[in-house]
């Protein structure tokens, strides 16, 4: 793989909007080893067009194209014009090359990360053997939300890293199911949206599953269809999902008890926390505090 430790990988310039992160989510599952946005850049790597220069990635990679047109190649034999909208998910150790033509300019943001979650994804043909083209919009939709990933305002609830690369995990799954199905729209995408935020707060039970589907004008089973149409899952086991990536926080960055926690977020007791707890994390409350805390 390339040189991990090469300042040319790591770098932003700025624009009407910044992201420059290094290591801005780090977790035993993986972590974002740098987030940047390159704006009117005129030059790939090393100030060389394809295919005068190729260089190998030392993780995975992600460009998002926001402004411009660039050429890309890779020896996965993925050839293409990116142009706004335009991503590239690229596994490690792929020697590849982009940039705009002489003379141009275009806009980045690019992701570079790793770690086991990640090593399962390409495990299973994510991105593959051939590094993956999808076409995402509208831009302002995805680069928003991967920005509240990377980025969260000083406003946004507190969330512990395990939660937001579950939650990048989801954006890149989104991705995949969009270009997939390129007929949704920007409403369906806004729904979807405004159902999870509305899922994602209060506490297991309050507001009632009902009230959310009242609030968004319409009925619970409508509600329901709609929503596992678009997620694969149900408002329940979506909210129940949530609920225990706030507990991962809580255990990690409060002294509470289990039981407090559990009364905290609306369950039962603290055997029902704990038997969902172990259904989404894989392991016991118990056991996630005493591997992860301090790290």
């Amino acid at each position: 793989m390339g040189n991990e430790a090469d300042p040319n990988l790591y770098f932003s310039t700025p624009g009407p909007w910044n992201v420059n992160a290094t290591r801005p989510i780090h977790s035993p599952l993986g972590e974002i080893v740098y987030a940047g946005t390159k704006w009117g850049s005129q030059a790939t790597y090393a100030h060389a067009p394809p295919p005068k220069f190729m260089r190998p990635t030392p993780h995975f990679l992600l460009v998002l194209t926001l402004e411009g047109t660039a050429s890309y190649m890779d020896e996965t034999g993925l050839r293409c014009t990116l142009q706004p909208g335009s991503l590239i998910w690229a596994a490690p150790g792929v020697n590849q090359s982009y940039g705009p033509k002489r003379g141009e300019r275009w806009s980045e943001l690019f992701l570079w990360f790793r770690g086991p979650l990640f090593d399962t994804w390409q495990g299973s043909g994510f991105p593959g053997e051939r590094s993956r083209h999808l076409e995402l919009n509208p831009l302002n939709y995805w680069t928003d939300r991967l920005r509240r990933i990377l980025q969260p305002s000083p406003e946004a609830p507190a969330e512990s890293d395990l939660a937001r690369i579950c939650h990048f995990q989801q954006w890149l799954a989104d991705a995949l199911q969009f270009e997939d199905k390129r007929t949704q729209t920007t409403e369906t995408l806004q729904w979807r949206e405004r159902a999870e935020q509305k899922l994602r707060t209060g506490r297991l039970t309050d507001p009632s599953l009902e009230e959310i589907a009242r609030s968004m004008g319409m009925s619970y089973s409508a509600f329901r269809k709609r929503f596992v149409q678009m997620t694969g899952k149900s408002p329940g086991e979506f909210r129940a999902d949530e609920i225990v990536l706030r507990a991962c926080s809580l255990l990690l960055e409060t002294n509470h008890n289990l039981a407090t926690i559990a009364a905290d977020l609306g369950f039962h007791d603290a055997f029902h926390l704990s038997k969902r707890f172990k259904q989404v994390v894989g392991m016991s409350p118990q056991d996630f505090r005493r591997q992860n805390r301090g790290r």
